[in-house]
């Protein structure tokens, strides 16, 4: 071995035990961080760019070998460049660059997106029974690519998942693309889309069966709210899944359209149905300021024959009211909106020197349009009551009363139990008249409405209000539940339960033939479920409408249980500086 050899491998050597101290980077993992910046894009761009990139999974980490890195920001850049395509950037550039800190190391992208690719010439057709499908029509104007649109891939596939999915909603059951392309001229920056689908012919619906059912087949039938021979649509079929379910007749409904039993594009529906417990019983235990400790008991017979029929009775006892009632209720045409009803109910009360024993029997005629909810009543009531150290007097009567109640709402995404926006609407008129089974002749009427509005992601305004007026002849002969009061959790706030009215000559309020009742409320929530509130009330109950308002001030808390709003409120009656802050505790929705 010559000693210029010996000499070569020896440079060598001692070159190989320098490198350490001449780049400790490149060859040892140091022990700095990886971080990631994306430069030129933002919003949805930013947001892919960054899934496509593999180094993303080593972000906030360690940072490995310099050789990893160098190489996985290199695959970056044509990563990026992939994930820029769906939204028709087919021409963008990117570079890469790695900062090598003490503690931090970024691989820093620097992208230009370059021209954006437009619809050239599009082709969308349409072929089928389709054709003159209104729904379609409207589908295809709203969504469908025109020449000069950007071109975006992800908005073209929904475009495409669009037509599949209402024809499969409208009982297109052959629909089918019989061309769909897509062809992209990165030189100038223009797609070609030829797309045609034939929908094929419409499917009916076919004969309806249930399976396993109790009930008879003219109740269940009802249910039904779509013709054998009509156009198919999966919406009528939810619907009714959703009714049948909702009846509390069954513990379990399934709804099948038999595709692969289809004659002559009929297409055959399956119900099968589990019943529910025939019988309910329920023990409730709680607390209102307007009312007290109090128990409930009830019992429920889901249904009494095969029609259907069902009977309900509940107890409730407090220390202000006890009441008893049972109700025998027969499903009308449409079962999961209509009913009528024959009720009866004792209630005993004593409060504030107030004491009234109401016995009361009802028929009821009820119905629901979509929001709408309208109420007949004929109910013929006794009433023994009492005021203070008055003698007790009895009051009979025969009323006829309708009310209507408007719903509208909507909830926040991340908790169904808390309102967003809405409103409620509600109006109802009842009377009596002299000679027939009633004591006195009066009418009267009680409108109600409160709006819910979100002011933004924490705070929220709620606004209620109510009015009610009544006319009598003898307004002595009206007992208590006939006559207007104010006052307690649910009217106006920092007065205790029915608290406001006109009073006898022992102090002992009676009741008025007007009332009033309105608030204002801003409530914040601070974490989640948990709000609190600052409101004022204002209102009375009066003889004479130019009689003076009552109001008061306060602030609470709300919890958001899952079984709705619990509110703690504590209120001061501001024309009685002399009484102390009321405390309010209720619980129910928003609406």
């Amino acid at each position: 071995m010559s000693v210029r050899y010996v000499q070569g491998l020896l440079a060598i050597f001692l070159m190989l035990l320098s490198l350490p101290a001449l780049s400790q980077t490149s060859w040892q993992p140091p022990n700095a961080k990886l971080a990631i910046e994306i430069d030129g894009i933002e919003g949805a761009l930013l947001t892919n760019a960054r899934i496509f990139l593999s180094l993303t999974a080593l972000e906030g980490e360690k940072v490995p070998s310099i050789f990893r890195v160098r190489y996985l920001s290199r695959t970056g850049e044509q990563e990026i460049r992939s994930a820029l395509e769906p939204f028709g950037f087919y021409n963008a550039s990117v570079t890469s660059e790695i900062n090598e800190g003490e503690d931090i190391w970024t691989v820093r992208y620097v992208v230009d997106v370059g021209p954006v690719t437009t619809y050239n010439n599009v082709n969308v057709r349409l072929i089928g029974n389709a054709q003159n499908d209104t729904a379609f029509q409207k589908l295809i104007e709203s969504q469908q690519p025109y020449s000069g649109q950007v071109f975006n891939h992800q908005a073209y596939e929904r475009f495409k998942a669009s037509l599949r999915n209402l024809a499969a909603e409208r009982g297109y059951y052959d629909a089918t693309f019989t061309e769909h392309s897509v062809k992209v001229e990165t030189s100038q920056q223009l797609a070609d889309v030829s797309l045609v689908f034939d929908s094929g012919e419409r499917y009916l619906f076919g004969e309806t069966t249930f399976c396993c059912a109790f009930l008879g087949d003219s109740l269940l039938n009802r249910f039904i709210q779509y013709e054998t021979g009509e156009p198919f649509n999966t919406r009528a079929l939810l619907d009714l899944q959703v009714d049948l379910a909702g009846s509390d007749y069954f513990n379990r409904v399934e709804v099948s359209p038999q595709w692969q039993n289809t004659s002559d594009h009929h297409v055959p529906i399956d119900v099968a149905l589990t019943p529910n417990e025939r019988d309910r019983y329920q023990v409730g235990l709680g607390y209102g300021t307007d009312t007290g400790a109090r128990i409930t008991l009830g019992f429920d017979r889901r249904w009494v024959n095969d029609r259907g029929h069902r009977l309900s009775s509940v107890i409730r006892l407090s220390e202000v009211q006890n009441t008893g009632f049972v109700s025998y209720i027969i499903p009308g045409n449409n079962p999961a909106r209509d009913s009528y009803s024959f009720n009866g109910e004792i209630t005993d009360r004593s409060f504030e020197e107030q004491r009234s024993t109401l016995y009361r029997t009802s028929f009821k005629d009820l119905r629901h349009y979509d929001r709408w909810h309208r109420t007949y009543q004929l109910a013929y009531q006794r009433e023994d009551f009492a005021f203070g150290d008055e003698p007790t007097e009895s009051s009979n009567f025969l009323i006829p009363s309708v009310e209507w109640s408007l719903i509208e709402s909507s909830n926040l995404p991340a908790n169904r139990n808390i309102i967003d926006d809405g409103y409620r609407l509600s109006i109802m008129l009842q009377g009596g008249y002299d000679g027939a089974l009633s004591d006195t002749t009066f009418a009267s009427v009680k409108v109600g409405a409160k709006w819910i509005h979100r002011l933004n992601e924490s705070w929220r305004v709620l606004v209620r209000s109510e009015i009610g007026a009544l006319r009598a002849d003898n307004f002595e002969a009206l007992g208590p539940t006939l006559r207007f009061f104010a006052g307690g959790d649910h009217n106006v706030r920092g007065y205790a339960y029915q608290q406001l009215g006109p009073e006898n000559a022992d102090g002992v309020v009676v009741g008025g033939k007007y009332m009033t009742a309105s608030s204002v409320e801003v409530d914040y929530s601070f974490k989640p479920n948990w709000r609190v509130a600052l409101f004022t009330d204002i209102g009375n109950s009066m003889m004479q409408w130019d009689e003076g308002l009552k109001q008061s001030v306060g602030f609470g808390f709300r919890w958001v249980s899952p079984i709705g709003p619990v509110r703690l409120d504590l209120a001061m009656a501001l024309d009685e500086p002399s009484k102390p802050w009321r405390l309010h505790l209720t619980l129910g929705p928003d609406l």
